[in-house]
């Protein structure tokens, strides 16, 4: 990775929490005194000379670049961005709809003022629960829609029309056993191929009811955390959702279909606090 840039080491100096409280109390200090035409010249020299002592220090540049490296690695092993990236403008639209409804939901649960740590602890576990719905929300999403281009590319009618040109020279009394043979597996391998078709039409249809249970999970939880504060009953819809998932998974891989990475390890990404993590693309 590139080094961080002069000005990147200066801006990391600026925003360093006791610069900034210093810096802030040496202009009120000026406002206060009535005088900040001598105490603000002072000020800011002292915050030029601070700026350029720590940014051009091997420590600090060292330090930065750190947590620089650090937030690449942890961006580069969260598969939740690739994986918007891969949706459709109505399905990416269809997630952002449902994580801003949970945020929405998650500020009024926080508007109760839940100051017990037993209320905390709750409505920490509610929040963990969501995001993990919300993954799997996300996850069955990409498998909807590969399996949407799947049956889209799939050329049912000339399948279907090679399949029956097919059988009628399979049923010429006429043709050798060489071409008989050939002809017969031409027929096996166009069935095959149409069954397919139909299995993956199928699946296709339980995905789709599958994200409509999850989608009405999410906002199930959220909205009984209002209510009701049964740590259980969060727990269980979690677990009921994620081995749907697993079923889903485990069916797509049996259709050998292009795989997508979908796992994060044990990490859950955050959604509720990441502004624009469903941003919708516009594409042409």
């Amino acid at each position: 990775m590139a080094r961080t840039g002069l000005l990147g080491y200066v801006k990391a100096a600026f925003k360093s929490p006791y610069n900034l409280i210093l810096f802030t109390g040496g202009l009120l200090a000026g406002v206060v005194s009535l005088q900040p035409h001598i105490v603000w010249p002072f000020v800011i020299a002292a915050e030029v000379l601070y700026l350029a002592s720590l940014s051009s220090s091997g420590r600090f540049q060292a330090v930065v670049d750190a947590r620089r490296a650090a937030e690449a690695s942890r961006a580069a092993n969260d598969p939740a961005p690739l994986l918007l990236e891969r949706l459709d403008p109505a399905r990416a639209r269809r997630f952002e709809q449902v994580r801003r409804r949970c945020i929405d939901l998650q500020r009024s649960i926080a508007g109760e003022g839940q100051s017990s740590e037993p209320g905390e602890l709750l409505a920490g576990q509610q929040a963990q629960g969501v995001n993990k719905l919300l993954w799997v929300f996300l996850r069955t999403l990409v498998q909807e829609q590969t399996l949407a281009d799947f049956c889209a590319t799939m050329p049912r009618r000339e399948i279907e029309a090679t399949l029956r040109e097919t059988e009628a020279a399979l049923a010429d009394a006429q043709l050798s056993e060489e071409m008989k043979a050939a002809h017969g597996d031409n027929v096996q391998v166009l069935r095959l191929r149409l069954e397919n078709l139909r299995r993956a039409e199928q699946n296709l249809a339980a995905i789709a009811a599958r994200l409509v249970r999850v989608e009405n999970s999410i906002l199930l939880i959220q909205e009984q955390a209002l209510t009701r504060r049964d740590p259980a009953f969060v727990e269980a819809e979690v677990r009921s959702v994620t081995e749907g998932l697993d079923s889903v998974e485990e069916m797509l891989r049996s259709m050998n279909l292009p795989q997508v990475e979908t796992t994060s390890g044990d990490a859950v990404p955050e959604f509720l606090r990441q502004p624009g993590a469903g941003r919708e693309r516009q594409r042409q």
